[in-house]
Formats: C-alpha cells, structure tokens, sequence
C-alpha cells in the first residue's frame, strides 16, 4: 500500500486494495447468477467458464475459492472469479468490486 509522504509535501491520501470490501462470497456468487447447492465446505454450481451441464464448478463459501472439476479453473477469492469471468486485471476487478481506494 502507498502512503503519503509528509516530508515531500505530498498529501495524497493512502490507495489501494481493501480485502475487507470485498463482497460476502455467499451473497455474490448468488448476484452472479451461480446456484450453489451440496452440504460440506464445498458446494456445487453449473461452471460459467465453459459449456456445462452439470455442476463441475465448487464453491466455498466462506472464502470464495473456487475450482472446476471439468475446465480447470480456480480461484482463491472472489475477486479471482470476477477477474476471470468479466477479464479484468486486479485493479479493475477491484474498483468494480468496491475494494479500491484511491487513485489509479
């Protein structure tokens, strides 16, 4: 993270990513159309990264990590998925998400 450097009069103020902004994965996953379904840690939904027709995607949604069993994708969070689906780089991704503060 940047901060502003008093001792050259710059009085920008601190940028960059906030992981605490990022949406609850249970409460995105669900706005992007994903219908997670199973018991246990990991749950199941249609992948969105290729033509599925059965659930090959997992979920989890304590820390929005994801992985399809078929294609091969994975993530660690929600903002990988959404980086992934829309491709976006980490900072677009982030602004679009609300867990970007600041310029850039």
């Amino acid at each position: 993270m940047r901060h502003a450097n008093p001792a050259r009069g710059n009085t920008r103020k601190p940028f960059g990513f906030k992981r605490n902004r990022l949406p609850d994965p249970a409460e995105y996953y669900h706005q992007q159309g994903l219908k997670l379904t199973g018991g246990g840690e990991w749950k199941s939904a249609v992948c969105p990264f290729h033509d599925d027709t059965k659930p090959s995607l997992r979920g989890r949604l304590d820390t929005g990590g994801f992985r399809c069993m078929v294609c091969g994708t994975y993530g660690g969070d929600v903002l990988a998925f959404h980086m992934k689906r829309y491709g976006l780089r980490f900072i677009e991704a982030a602004k679009a998400l609300g867990a970007w503060e600041g310029g850039r």
